[in-house]
C-alpha cells in the first residue's frame, strides 16, 4: 500500500521549513462517506476492498513528504487491494514501497503463512508489477522510494514484489527502528534535515532487501545504528547498570564494533557521562530543584563523589555547578520582572 503526495484529499497542516506533513483521516465521517474517501483516494493505484462489511469502517493516513521519500503511518480495517497490470499501465508509477507491519498481518491472499507479514515483518510492493494482497485490521508504517534511487543499489531489483522480510533478520530489524524513529521525529524535522536522512534510509533500504551491506551503503548502516544506540544510552543514561557489555549485547554487536562506533564521541563512556551531566546541569537550573545539595545532585546522576562531579562538570560546560545555579536564579529574576513577557529572554526560557 502507498500513497501519493497529490490527493487533493490531503490537507497540509505544516509549513515551511517543517517538512509537509498530511493527514487523511475518516475521523467522524459517515461510514459510507468514510468508505467513499478511502477507495476514491486509494482507487488512484489500488482496487481496494473491505474484507468484512459489517465492521464500522475507519482509517488514517498520516504522511510526511521528506523529499525524495515518503513516510506514511497506516490504520485501517481488513481489507483488499489489488493492482493489475491494465492500472499500471495506466498510471505508469515506478515506486517500491517497504511496509513495516505493526499490527496485524498483509500478504498474498493466495498465498500461504510464509507469505504473511505480521506484526514487526516487513513487506516490499513493486508497484511496477501486479499485486493482489490482504490485510486483517493492520497499523503499519510504509516508505515509499523511487525506482530509480533504489533499483541501483539492489541485487536483484526486479524480484522484491510481495516478498516477506522476517522481522528478526537483523538488518530488517534495524530498518524497522530506524523508520519507527524517523516517523516519531519528522514533525519537528525542517526540510534540510529530511534531505539529509534520505540517502541513508535508502542506502539502509537496499541494505535490508539485499540482506548483506555493500561497501557504499556500509557507512550510513553505521550511522544509523550509531543513532539507534545513542536513543538507548540516553533513554537509560541514569540507570546504574549501564555498560558498554549491556549496551552491546541489547543490540547484538561486540563492545568492539560499539567502542568503534562511539570513536566518534570520544568513546562510549565520554557519552555517557556527557549525557549524564547534561540532565545534572537542567536539574541545578530547576527552580524546583534548588533545595537538593549538589551532592545531592550528584549522586542522582551517577557521581558517588561530589569533587568528582565538579570536576567533570567544569571540564564539560566551563562553569561550576554552582555558578549555574546562580545564574539561572538571576535569569528567572530578569525573567519575572514586569513586562518581560514577550521578549527574547522570555523565548529563550520557552526553549526545551
Amino acid at each position: 500500500m502507498t500513497e501519493t503526495a497529490n490527493s487533493e484529499l490531503l490537507a497540509p497542516i505544516a509549513a515551511d521549513p517543517r517538512v509537509q506533513h498530511i493527514v487523511m483521516d475518516s475521523g467522524t465521517l459517515p461510514q459510507k462517506e468514510a468508505i467513499a474517501l478511502w477507495q476514491e483516494s486509494l482507487g488512484v493505484f489500488y482496487d481496494v476492498r473491505l474484507r468484512n462489511k459489517a465492521d464500522r469502517f475507519s482509517f488514517r493516513a498520516d504522511a510526511y513528504h521528506l523529499g525524495e521519500i515518503l513516510l506514511t503511518g497506516y490504520s485501517c480495517v481488513a481489507q483488499s487491494f489489488d493492482r493489475t497490470r491494465a492500472r499500471i499501465g495506466r498510471d505508469g508509477l515506478d515506486h517500491i514501497t517497504l511496509q513495516v507491519c505493526l499490527r496485524g498481518s498483509h500478504g498474498r491472499r493466495d498465498g500461504g503463512a510464509a507469505d504473511q507479514a505480521n506484526a514487526g515483518d516487513l513487506i516490499i510492493a513493486d508497484l511496477a508489477q501486479a499485486q493482489a494482497t490482504a490485510t486483517t485490521d493492520h497499523d503499519s508504517l510504509s516508505l515509499t522510494i523511487p525506482r530509480r534511487l533504489l533499483a541501483p543499489l539492489l541485487k536483484t531489483p526486479d524480484e522484491h514484489n510481495l516478498r516477506r522480510i522476517p522481522g528478526n533478520a537483523p538488518l530488517a530489524a534495524l530498518l524497522r527502528n530506524h523508520l519507527t524513529g524517523l516517523y516519531a521525529g519528522a514533525g519537528a524535522m525542517t526540510a534540510d534535515e529530511a534531505e539529509a536522512i534520505v540517502r541513508p534510509t535508502i542506502e539502509l533500504a537496499a541494505a535490508a532487501l539485499n540482506a548483506s551491506i555493500s561497501e557504499e551503503s556500509a557507512a550510513s548502516v553505521q550511522l544509523v545504528l550509531t543513532r539507534q544506540i545513542s536513543r538507548h544510552i540516553d533513554q537509560h543514561v541514569l540507570d546504574p547498570a549501564l555498560s558498554g557489555e549491556s549496551i552491546a549485547a541489547a543490540f547484538g554487536i561486540s563492545t568492539r564494533k560499539l567502542y568503534y562506533l562511539f570513536e566518534a564521541h570520544g568513546g562510549v563512556a565520554a557519552y555517557v557521562t556527557r549525557g549524564r551531566l547534561q540532565l545534572a546541569r537542567a536539574m541545578l537550573a530547576d527552580p524546583t530543584q534548588q533545595g537538593r545539595s549538589i551532592a545531592d545532585v550528584a549522586e542522582l546522576h551517577g557521581f558517588a563523589y561530589r569533587t568528582n562531579f565538579v570536576r567533570a562538570f567544569r571540564r564539560e560546560f566551563g562553569v561550576t555547578p554552582r555558578e549555574v545555579r546562580a545564574h539561572a536564579a538571576e535569569g528567572r529574576r530578569l525573567f519575572e520582572r514586569p513586562g518581560d513577557d514577550t521578549t527574547m529572554w522570555h523565548w529563550v526560557r520557552q526553549l526545551k
